[in-house]
């Protein structure tokens, strides 16, 4: 039979498990999901940081007396992308391993139903991106009394900067997409691996044990936001 698309997980999760089970497939089957909503997520809060850590950055050059290219904000944009990346596939790995774990079978294909699921943050993030560029310049700006209380130091305008960031509507969807999207993985998992595994009881012991882990690492890229509000 053939392979299911992931983007019928969406529109029918029992369906999609009914043809995944009867379906010859390999466990990287739906790898291309997971990597493009982990690039997405990383792409979505580096431009996130980014009108804060230039603006950070371009007031401590000032403070200094000085002008140049911001090497060092360059290095943030990279490190807060691949931080993001790396606990968004961190996630799925989570997914994977604990769920295969509760699972304990070799023909559930846990693999294929948890990276499928990943579909679902795909248009999410594109929309979160667009409205993190459609914020307006002003959003992301230190006030005069944010910028004198850091007396020109880098660390605490970057500080100030994640503050100001994590007020702004974008900061609150990148938020919700990244904790509630990761519930609605779960919510969309059950059914597929309720049908690929053949018992309600496994499905939800796939489910339950890495619900809580797989949570975990997501709060741990968002709680900066989260604490900075």
């Amino acid at each position: 039979m053939a392979t299911p698309l992931p983007a019928e997980l969406l529109t029918s999760p029992a369906t999609f498990g009914a043809r995944l089970a009867r379906a010859n497939t390999v466990a990287w089957q739906y790898w291309p999901a997971p990597v493009v909503a982990a690039l997405l997520a990383g792409l979505a809060y580096a431009l996130l940081m980014r009108p804060g850590l230039n603006l950070a950055a371009a007031e401590a050059l000032k403070a200094a007396g000085e002008s140049g290219a911001l090497a060092p904000t360059v290095l943030s944009h990279i490190a807060n992308a691949f931080g993001t990346f790396f606990l968004t596939t961190l996630t799925f790995l989570t997914m994977w391993g604990l769920g295969r774990v509760g699972i304990r079978s070799p023909h559930a294909k846990v693999a294929e139903v948890y990276s499928a699921t990943f579909t679902l943050l795909v248009p999410l993030f594109l929309l979160v991106i667009l409205l993190i560029l459609l914020t307006p310049a002003s959003a992301w700006a230190l006030s005069p009394a944010e910028i004198s209380a850091a007396k020109g130091q880098l660390v605490d305008l970057q500080r100030a900067a994640l503050h100001v960031a994590a007020r702004t509507p974008a900061a609150l969807a990148f938020v919700g997409v990244t904790l509630l999207g990761t519930l609605a993985q779960f919510a969309l998992a059950y059914p597929v691996l309720k049908a690929t595994a053949g018992s309600r009881a496994v499905a939800v012991r796939g489910v339950l044990l890495p619900l809580l882990p797989a949570l975990l690492i997501q709060f741990l890229g968002v709680a900066p936001l989260i604490f900075a509000r």
